[in-house]
């Protein structure tokens, strides 16, 4: 049995864990059998035969074969560093050298600390590693044959995504819709018939313009799309991701080329650029909801569960309700908010914008902060047309590059009068119906913008100038220019049973209540 006097003498070291975390597309970690609560047990059962005491455990999430990257082990060394030669740190425990380093940078560091003294003892599972000259060469050894292997693995994993490409199979990507079948090697993509009219949906609704992302993410995962990894709701970000995912449409992307692929693709060319062209130029202006309900089509949500309110009359009055499809409103009936009157909505609506009613007066003084405010608009557009010119650019070369190719082809078959050519040009022409349709997309989303800001600040004008008698006239509005005003004044709408809340959109919020409206609006 150890005494406390042996025990007060145990060596000080870290303990350094790390796994390599690879990111797929949804955003969901590939799992490694080497886990780090294996690892942490490793390391104490030999901070225990080692008679060592650890100070801290450091640990990362990524991959050692990129130097300069992992935080937790940059941070270790610092410590050594500014502890110095003197510092009561003396060593480092992990299960294996090569949780370390899999490169020279980060090897190389470990060398020169055990070298110059700032560590005197490294501990593996099985093997310690004093700072003799033996010892370090042989874990600079150690180190090497461990980069070797990583570039070895990644040699073979690289040859073999290029032999899937080659076969019109995407390499190295899981992608929901799909499933990986067939023998090991030669596995093909498969439709997963649940999912597929899903993502497919996805596209549809949001290539109308009638969702953001969020709404895209809640409406899809209320329909039944939920993560394959967590069966949870996706990210937003993750939507984006499959939004922007050409693979749906049986083409993909290998080292910068485009190929044509060997599967059945969820959706066509022409939803996948509509969508792009949504995203490019944010198009989500609502769609006419083509109904006598002036504040249905999401225009005001409840504030309990955030769900859209929609539109019903009762003896002849129209009121407005939560749909209680979504948590608590859907489970907790004493939580969901009371119906809300359409006339309510109307007076409050009504009673601001006859105090913002504005004369020439006022006109004029708020048009000279429309046009600095629309200066920094005019800039964020320019700069966006920059950017689509750049890829169009691209689009229009990716298009020839590919039409050369089909016509190069279809030369040398020709001249050897093989027939079996036909598939390929199928692929080929399949390319060009892809280029084709991006190159248009980047086109009609440039357009957009221009027109946008050919008329900026002229619709804010056109505005400021219909508001000057708009509390008046909007209580006898349509539903239809009820829609348009509340749209164009209110962001995030809310009832949540006995207020009615909004912001105001800039520039409107001087109308209403910022400072500079006591001196603008002052008779």
């Amino acid at each position: 049995m150890e005494t406390g006097q042996t025990i007060s003498k145990r060596m000080k070291v870290f303990a350094y864990i790390r796994k390599s975390t690879e990111e797929n597309q949804e955003g969901e970690s590939k799992k490694q059998l080497n886990s780090l609560e294996y690892q942490k047990a490793a390391v104490e059962e030999t901070a225990i035969r080692n008679n060592l005491e650890i100070v801290k455990i450091f640990k990362d999430s990524k991959t050692a074969y990129k130097a300069y990257v992992r935080d937790d082990f940059n941070k270790m060394m610092d410590a050594f560093d500014q502890d110095g030669v003197d510092g009561e740190i003396k060593g480092i425990i992990c299960s294996e050298h090569s949780r370390l380093a899999r490169n020279f940078a980060d090897g190389g560091l470990v060398l020169w600390y055990l070298q110059s003294g700032l560590i005197e003892r490294i501990y593996t599972y099985d093997k310690m590693f004093t700072n003799s000259a033996d010892d370090q060469m042989m874990l600079a050894i150690s180190f090497a044959m461990d980069k070797h292997a990583s570039d070895e693995t990644g040699f073979r994993m690289r040859r073999a995504w290029d032999i899937r490409a080659s076969q019109g199979q995407p390499p190295n990507t899981r992608l929901p819709g799909y499933r990986y079948v067939g023998e090991k090697g030669k596995k093909v993509w498969q439709i997963v018939p649940r999912v597929a009219p899903l993502i497919k949906e996805m596209f549809q609704e949001y290539a109308t313009g009638k969702y953001n992302l969020q709404e895209i993410t809640d409406c899809m995962f209320s329909r039944g799309l939920v993560s394959p990894m967590t069966k949870r709701k996706y990210s937003k970000n993750s939507v984006l991701g499959l939004l922007k995912n050409i693979a749906y449409t049986g083409v993909f992307y290998h080292k910068g080329e485009k190929v044509h692929g060997e599967y059945i693709p969820i959706i066509d060319s022409e939803l996948f650029y509509k969508v792009q062209e949504v995203l490019n130029n944010k198009a989500h202006t609502k769609i006419s909801v083509g109904n006598d309900y002036a504040y249905s089509g999401g225009l005001i949500r409840c504030a309990v569960c955030g769900g859209n309110m929609s539109g019903t009359v009762k003896k002849g009055i129209t009121y407005y309700r939560c749909l209680n499809r979504i948590e608590p409103c859907k489970s907790e009936k004493d939580k969901r908010p009371s119906y809300l009157r359409e006339d309510t909505i109307d007076e409050k609506i009504s009673e601001v914008l006859k105090k913002v009613e504005i004369s020439n007066k006022e006109f004029e003084k708020i048009a000279g902060y429309v046009n600095l405010l629309f200066e920094d608009e005019k800039t964020k557009y320019i700069s966006n047309l920059r950017k689509l010119t750049i890829q169009k650019k691209e689009a229009e070369g990716e298009l020839g590059e590919i039409t050369r190719n089909l016509l190069e082809h279809r030369r040398l078959a020709k001249e050897k009068r093989d027939d079996i050519w036909k598939d390929e040009e199928n692929g080929y022409l399949c390319l060009i119906r892809d280029s084709n349709e991006r190159v248009n997309m980047l086109k009609r989303s440039m357009e957009i913008i221009e027109e946008i800001k050919n008329k900026l600040p002229g619709m804010m004008f056109d505005f400021l100038d219909a508001i000057k008698t708009a509390g008046s006239r909007f209580y006898e509005s349509s539903p239809e220019n009820k829609r348009m005003i509340v749209r164009t004044l209110c962001a995030n709408l809310v009832w949540d049973g006995e207020n009615i809340v909004w912001k105001w959109k800039e520039p409107y919020h001087i109308l209403t209540n910022s400072a500079e409206k006591i001196n603008w609006l002052r008779e």
